[in-house]
């Protein structure tokens, strides 16, 4: 009995990773809140290419999009995955650059 209920738990999970409406949605909160923390980080000493850089999780997100997309052409399965490994580096990316410090020193 408990092989059936664990079943059928793992495939009402895999159908809702394979909703693309789901992942679409995911990556786009996703991209807001890494974009939130990207923004709120000292750029004092980055000059110009602060606006550039503040960008950065928003580039990864859309590249994210577009290859989700893609892969949908190809298989309908585990394109799940390309989400989460977008996710990891829209927040990796908005890590590294909310704790760089951008001062110049001499």
């Amino acid at each position: 009995m408990f092989n059936f209920i664990h079943f059928i738990y793992i495939w009402s999970m895999i159908s809702y990773l394979n909703n693309p409406k789901n992942n679409i949605i995911t990556i786009i909160i996703i991209e807001i809140i890494t974009l939130s923390i990207s923004f709120t980080a000292d750029y004092s000493g980055a000059g110009m290419i602060a606006a550039l850089l503040k960008w950065i999780p928003a580039i990864i997100g859309i590249a994210t999009l577009i290859l989700y997309f893609v892969s949908r052409l190809f298989t309908k399965k585990y394109n799940w995955i390309i989400s989460i490994i977008g996710a990891i580096v829209m927040f990796i990316a908005a890590y590294n650059l909310y704790i760089t410090d951008y001062s110049q020193t001499l």
